[in-house]
């Protein structure tokens, strides 16, 4: 089931996720030709938004849970969340693979554009917003559309040593998310109340102007994360 909100949704989207092959971090990995210190900073910033997730979408479904909303969409919400949980590890686990200290990842400061994206949906979750589905709706889209692209590119490149052992997060995300989209969409065409039509799309363009920005970390700490000589 679709409709003109999910279409202008998807439309967005995919204008969104052509332009990422022109950024300057994310289009290297998609393309399959980034270094090794640049695939570390992009786990390293993949580890801190997606460490989120769960937290975000447990969040959700509490607020409509108690606003007393449609219990299909709680239920898909509180699915969602136990299948989010533990995608960080993959990120960590790869990042080690790469050489990398997952304990000094954990330990850094998020970028200033996680800390704005996790707080505001957290205030939409906690007025019982369903909001958030717009941020989980562009990513998934994205992990359909490029992540077992990127993988598959960044083994045949060679570039990395131990890159076969690096991907477990990519791959993941590209075979999973085809089914969660279709899913997510059928609930998002339910939505019928135009606030939280609006709720959605704004938490959508949100997410498209900071997703860059989730890869740039502080000046003062590992703007290319620590990696052994050797992975």
């Amino acid at each position: 089931m679709t409709n003109a909100f999910v279409r202008d949704l998807d439309r967005h989207a995919t204008t969104f996720i052509a332009s990422l092959e022109h950024d300057p971090l994310i289009g290297r990995v998609i393309r399959g030709d980034a270094e090794r210190h640049e695939y570390a900073r992009f786990l390293a910033g993949t580890y801190h938004y997606v460490r989120w997730s769960g937290v975000l979408l447990a969040r959700t479904a509490r607020g409509l849970r108690i606003r007393g909303r449609s219990p299909a969409l709680v239920a898909l919400v509180e699915a969602k969340t136990e299948e989010e949980a533990p995608h960080d590890r993959w990120a960590l686990d790869d990042l080690r693979s790469l050489g990398g200290d997952p304990e000094l990842i954990k330990g850094e400061p998020a970028p200033a554009a996680v800390v704005g994206y996790v707080q505001s949906h957290l205030a939409w979750a906690d007025a019982g917003s369903a909001a958030f589905l717009g941020a989980a709706h562009t990513l998934e889209l994205l992990s359909m559309r490029r992540a077992s692209e990127a993988a598959k590119n960044l083994r045949q490149a060679r570039q990395i040593a131990g890159i076969e052992r690096s991907t477990s997060f990519l791959d993941g995300h590209g075979e999973a998310d085809l089914g969660h989209v279709r899913v997510l969409e059928e609930h998002l065409a339910s939505i019928e109340d135009e606030g939280e039509r609006a709720a959605v799309t704004l938490s959508a363009r949100l997410l498209r102007a900071q997703f860059p920005l989730f890869f740039a970390f502080p000046e003062l700490t590992n703007a290319q994360p620590r990696l052994r000589a050797s992975a």
